[in-house]
């Protein structure tokens, strides 16, 4: 069963069946703590800064180096989707997929929450230049 945890250093939230043996923030060993998830919503809620369209579009670039897929080359769209996703997290809190509907179950919704894990799609996986569920990732 998936918990959430939290470094006990840098405060890093990490939503798994077991914390990382190592934090990717602050590079401590063994240094989560089992919390709450009312704790975790607060953890994250909070943060002073967000990311806007620029240091999103950065993080989603970023998000592609080294892989098989890559952002859609049609500016347009990407426009379009970036759009909705900027909706989503004024509306709801979170930068979910625009062409995806929530439950209103926090835990559930963290898998619509962009990038989401579109490589288990029939959208992606069953089409050879496959893409995303909206068309914001496709294949190289």
């Amino acid at each position: 069963m998936k918990k959430y945890w939290r470094c006990h250093v840098c405060s890093d939230v990490h939503y798994g069946v077991n914390p990382p043996e190592l934090c990717p923030t602050c590079k401590v060993l063994n240094a989560f703590v089992e919390i709450s998830s009312a704790e975790a919503e607060k953890i994250c809620g909070i943060a002073e800064t967000t990311m806007d369209e620029v240091e999103f579009c950065d993080a989603i670039e970023r998000f592609t180096v080294g892989n098989k897929f890559q952002i859609n080359p049609d500016k347009n769209r990407v426009k379009t989707l970036l759009e909705g996703i900027f909706q989503n997290e004024k509306n709801y809190g979170m930068k979910y997929c625009p062409c995806r509907l929530t439950t209103k179950k926090f835990e559930e919704d963290l898998k619509l929450v962009c990038p989401c894990n579109f490589r288990i799609h029939d959208t992606y996986k069953d089409k050879e230049d496959g893409e995303c569920w909206c068309g914001l990732f496709i294949r190289r």
